[in-house]
């Protein structure tokens, strides 16, 4: 696979990437054009040809998302299966409860919730005192602001997460 850019006034750069992995020639393209845009949003670059070639010699054109060149990847990636969270490219610390609600509201978005129910869709908790989501919502904004301000206040019932374009969840 190679990338390259065309930038005026910048020397042109050309990337060449071999990676070698087994599977049937059934899954290959799939597989393939998966590492290509896990790679893409990772590195936050755009890669101008999408093919791969086969031991047996066979080029594929990969199919699928791209991006227009310049257009970077969101701000904001979060990870499930690492429980990692990176906003841009910098990894952050969230605790599981820190986690587990940025996540939710990611996979919401544009929906207002209120304290009691995100308590117990996100917690498994039922009654208490809501006011500890708000605490949790404080520390979210304290570690993604001034970058990203994606979750909105709704007064009166709780919280809408209005970021859906500004991030990227790596299911």
């Amino acid at each position: 696979m190679t990338q390259s850019a065309v930038v005026p006034g910048e020397p042109t750069v050309e990337l060449t990437l071999a990676l070698r992995v087994s599977t049937d020639s059934e899954h290959a393209a799939a597989i393939a054009a998966r590492l290509l845009e896990s790679f893409e949003d990772t590195v936050g670059v755009t890669l101008t040809s999408r093919t791969v070639q086969a031991d047996s010699g066979q080029v594929i054109e990969l199919a699928g998302r791209r991006r227009r060149f310049g257009e970077s990847a969101p701000p904001l990636r979060i990870e499930p299966d690492s429980r990692r969270v990176l906003l841009c490219g910098e990894v952050l610390q969230f605790t599981k409860l820190e986690f587990d609600l940025l996540l939710f509201l990611s996979r919401n978005p544009d929906r207002a919730f209120d304290r009691l129910t995100l308590m117990a869709r996100v917690w498994g908790l039922s009654g208490g005192n809501g006011r500890t989501v708000d605490v949790h919502i404080r520390k979210i904004r304290g570690k993604l602001e001034p970058v990203l301000a994606p979750i909105t206040t709704v007064r009166g019932v709780g919280y809408r997460f209005d970021g859906a374009g500004q991030v990227f969840i790596a299911d």
